[in-house]
């Protein structure tokens, strides 16, 4: 049997999750955990399982390199 991929979340990715109804964004990467915010608001979920993550966008190379630049300015 062929082992799954598993994609490394980045922030901003859009995911959903066992457990919660609902669109969330990545917030935080831990190296086996996630901060989510819920794109409708309330609480932080943190250190959510990596495993437990449905992901709803697919990243392209586009967004990939969005999002390269993206993080490298949100930091200066």
């Amino acid at each position: 049997m062929a082992k799954r991929k598993q994609r490394t979340p980045k922030k901003g990715d859009r995911v959903g999750f066992a457990e919660h109804k609902g669109v969330f964004e990545v917030v935080d990467v831990h190296p086996d955990t996630i901060t989510l915010r819920s794109l409708k608001g309330g609480p932080l979920e943190a250190g959510i399982p990596w495993s437990m993550l449905v992901f709803l966008d697919e990243e392209d190379t586009s967004q990939a390199a969005v999002r390269v630049v993206r993080e490298s300015t949100e930091n200066k």
